[in-house]
């Protein structure tokens, strides 16, 4: 009984690690998307090339691995098709909109308020326990994320009514990802699952994001391993490290708070790579979400007990 709890413990573990890697991936998201558009490539299009990209990467893995996940039933057809639009082409849509209107900081502080949806979403679909720690770290990881983001500049922050509107939008189909995988990986692959997602986003994309202009882009060579990290790394990479880890039956809102690694290393990306300002408010904002992963990793602990109570509970009920 013992060994059966520490392999369940376990693995919930390895799926924390996976999601933290996720975030690290992720992180290169605005590295890559940087210079693309320095090169003329829009918004909407470099969304379009990180999804089209990461649907072809994965469908050849799939023929190269594994052909039968290839194969989709009705059901799961129809969860990939809502998370197409919902979680792919809608939180890329979304987001990069609001960008649009209210800048950078302001859209991605508005982003990092998912980990507040996904708390209240996981609690009334999961049924997953919110307590005063989770709570408390949800909060350090928002106040963080601010501070990482502005560096303390509140002033330039750019304000517009549908900015925000678009923004928070963008932070609840981010959040929407975790529930709605977390339900469809009991029906198929992760694999299987992130291939149609990712092709019906594109489809969902191609109205909106004008692709044909991308082909005149791809005549210049150095645009390329740009275009190649951006389907890679931020995408393939990162939401198969993600969608695995999630689906190890792991807590979904402490999930949302560990995938926050994203913008720590996109900030330290920033700074060392693309040479932004790093400012002493900066730094105070990564520790301060620093401190909301140890927070999380705390509560893992004592959700671990709680979890060993209530299967010790039940064995002895039956």
């Amino acid at each position: 009984m013992e060994n059966i709890l520490e392999n369940k413990i376990s693995t919930k573990h390895q799926g924390y690690i996976l999601v933290i890697i996720a975030g690290i991936l992720w992180s290169t998201t605005g590295l890559f998307a940087k210079n693309l558009m320095v090169r003329g490539i829009s918004t909407l299009q470099v969304a379009f090339i990180r999804l089209f990209l990461g649907a072809v990467l994965l469908f050849f893995y799939c023929i190269i691995k594994d052909k039968s996940l290839l194969k989709i039933n009705k059901k799961t057809f129809i969860y990939c098709l809502v998370m197409g639009l919902i979680c792919q082409a809608g939180f890329n849509t979304f987001y990069f909109t609001a960008v649009d209107k209210v800048g950078v900081s302001t859209g991605a502080i508005l982003l990092y308020t998912s980990p507040i949806f996904l708390t209240i979403l996981s609690k009334l679909v999961y049924k997953e326990i919110i307590n005063a720690q989770k709570i408390i770290t949800v909060v350090i990881c928002f106040v963080g994320s601010v501070l990482a983001v502005t560096g303390g500049g509140f002033k330039d922050l750019n304000i517009s009514g549908i900015g925000i509107i678009l923004g928070i939008l963008a932070a609840i189909s981010y959040a929407c990802m975790s529930i709605i995988s977390k339900k469809v990986l009991e029906e198929a692959n992760s694999i299987t699952i992130l291939l149609y997602s990712f092709f019906m986003g594109v489809l969902f994309m191609i109205p909106i994001s004008k692709p044909l202009e991308i082909i005149a882009h791809i005549k210049d060579m150095t645009i390329l391993p740009y275009m190649i990290g951006l389907g890679t790394i931020s995408a393939a990479g990162a939401y198969i490290c993600y969608i695995e880890g999630i689906c190890k039956d792991i807590d979904l809102s402490i999930a949302g708070i560990l995938a926050s690694g994203e913008l720590i290393g996109s900030v330290i990306l920033g700074w060392i790579v693309l040479k932004e300002e790093f400012l002493f408010i900066k730094m105070v904002g990564i520790i301060l979400m620093i401190v909301s992963v140890v927070f999380s990793i705390l509560n893992i602990e004592k959700l671990k007990k709680i979890f060993k109570k209530e299967v010790l509970e039940h064995e002895v009920s039956e």
